[in-house]
């Protein structure tokens, strides 16, 4: 395992800041410049999506007519949001995570645990779905990765939403 010998931050005016590594063994790169904000991650201690901005992805994705439009389909956002915003693995926990954001959905559409908790366990969830082409699925949950497979590709789109420029 290579250790890092040293980190340099060095403040540069208001619009970002720069990030130096000094370290022996294999790195992408050795110097690493932000010029504004920074995403790392999914998870808001690094820099990732907010609730606010989950919230809003699920909200396009959720109800009549939209991708999430019965209560089993949570599951693709129980796929997608575990890995891409480091959501709780544990199906109650993250149901319970869902209800936190305060989504104004029917309930009828609402996620819970009942629902999703013995769909948790289909052969490619434990795959990253930000990595499509590495998924792989049985042949018994085809129809299912074809439908959670859409919701995940469109919470994707959703949520990359969040960083463009407002008109």
């Amino acid at each position: 395992m290579n250790e890092i010998n040293h980190i340099k931050v060095e403040d540069e005016k208001d619009d970002g800041f720069c990030i130096k590594v000094y370290s022996p063994g294999n790195f992408i790169a050795k110097t690493i410049t932000f010029n504004g904000p920074v995403n790392i991650g999914g998870s808001t201690e690094t820099g990732g999506y907010t609730d606010e901005q989950i919230k809003k992805a699920l909200t396009a994705c959720v109800g009549k007519g939209k991708v999430i439009d019965r209560k089993h389909k949570w599951t693709g956002a129980y796929w997608f949001l575990r890995y891409a915003c480091n959501y709780p693995v544990d199906p109650q926990k993250f149901c319970d995570k869902i209800d936190s954001l305060g989504m104004n959905v029917s309930p009828i559409y609402t996620c819970s645990y009942e629902s999703i908790r013995k769909l948790c366990n289909l052969s490619f969830i434990d795959y990253d779905p930000r990595r499509m082409d590495e998924v792989k699925a049985s042949r018994n949950d085809l129809e299912a990765f074809s439908e959670y497979r859409e919701i995940a590709l469109k919470l994707a789109e959703e949520l990359g939403k969040a960083y463009l420029p407002r008109p």
